[in-house]
C-alpha cells in the first residue's frame, strides 16, 4: 500500500498556523474559502484540498446548480476525490430540516434512491466519489438490512469509493455493546479510499460519548491503526474536526499523533 496522506480540516480561523505547519499532507474543504480569506491564497498553493462540502441529499436527485456548485469547487480544488454523506437534512417534501444528519434507512427503497443519485451524480463529475457513513445513535424500526449490508450493496452497485469515518463505527459500537473491532469487520472495508479520525467527550445532552473536536484517545488511534491494516486501498486519513472551538494546539498535536499511530 502507497504511503498515506495524513491531514486534517481546513478551519479557518486556523488559517495563519496551518499555512506555516509542518507534517500535514491535505486539508478537506467543509466550506468554499471565505472571499476575503487573507490565508486561502497560500493554503490553495501549498495543500492537497479534498472537497468534503455539502452536495445535496441523494436520497432525492441533486438539481442542475447543485451540480454545478459540486464541479466548480471541485476543480477550484484540484481536488482527488469528492466526498458526500448517506445522509438526511431534510424530509422529502422539503418542509422540515433536521438539525443534524441522520442516516437513511437501511432498505431497498432508499437503497434504490441513493444508487440512482449517485450514479447520475458520478457521470457529471470529473473525479471519483466517496461516501461517508452517518452515525446512528439509535435503531431505527424500519430499516430492513444492517447498516454494512446495505452499504456493500451500494458501493458494488455504484462503484464509488468508501469515506470510513472510524468515530461513528466506534460509537454505533459503543451504543449497541459491540467491541468496535467486531462491528468494524462487518464494513466493505475494501472499498475505503479515505478514513476520519476524531476526539470523543462526554455529551450531556445524549448522555453518553459523542464527537467532539478534541484530540483522539490512545483507544480511538488503536482502532484506526487496525482499521487502516484492513483497509488496502486507504489514500488518505483525515483529522475531522471543524469548529471554531477548535484550537491550533489540537489539530497540530492531533495529526502528529495519527501520523505516529500509522
Amino acid at each position: 500500500m502507497a504511503p498515506l496522506m495524513v491531514g486534517a480540516f481546513y478551519n479557518p480561523h486556523l488559517g495563519a498556523e496551518l499555512v506555516r505547519a509542518d507534517g500535514i499532507d491535505h486539508l478537506a474543504m467543509a466550506d468554499p474559502p471565505a472571499p476575503h480569506d487573507p490565508n486561502w491564497p497560500a493554503i490553495h498553493q501549498r495543500y492537497t484540498l479534498l472537497l468534503h462540502d455539502y452536495l445535496g441529499q441523494l436520497s432525492e436527485p441533486l438539481d442542475e446548480r447543485s451540480i454545478a456548485r459540486a464541479r466548480t469547487l471541485a476543480e477550484l480544488y484540484h481536488t482527488p476525490w469528492v466526498a458526500e454523506h448517506f445522509q438526511c437534512l431534510h424530509t422529502e417534501d422539503g418542509r422540515y430540516n433536521i438539525n443534524y444528519v441522520f442516516p437513511p434507512l437501511y432498505t431497498e427503497e432508499f437503497l434504490r434512491r441513493f444508487v440512482a443519485n449517485a450514479n447520475a451524480l458520478q457521470a457529471r463529475l470529473d473525479q471519483p466519489l466517496v461516501m461517508e457513513n452517518i452515525p446512528g445513535f439509535f435503531d431505527v424500526k424500519a430499516s430492513q438490512l444492517p447498516e454494512p449490508v446495505w452499504l456493500r450493496r451500494f458501493f458494488d452497485a455504484t462503484g464509488a469509493g468508501f469515506l470510513l469515518d472510524l468515530p461513528h463505527v466506534w460509537l454505533e459500537a459503543h451504543y449497541r455493546n459491540m467491541k468496535p473491532a467486531a462491528w468494524l469487520a462487518e464494513f466493505p472495508l475494501e472499498q475505503v479510499v479515505e478514513l476520519h479520525v476524531a476526539g470523543v467527550e462526554q455529551d450531556a445532552d445524549l448522555q453518553g460519548p459523542w464527537i467532539a473536536p478534541a484530540e483522539p484517545s490512545v483507544e480511538m488511534l488503536d482502532f484506526l491503526a487496525l482499521a487502516v491494516s484492513r483497509c488496502p486501498r486507504a489514500r488518505a486519513v483525515t483529522f475531522d474536526a471543524f469548529s471554531p472551538s477548535l484550537t491550533a494546539d489540537t489539530l497540530l498535536r492531533s495529526v502528529e499523533r495519527i501520523r505516529g499511530a500509522l
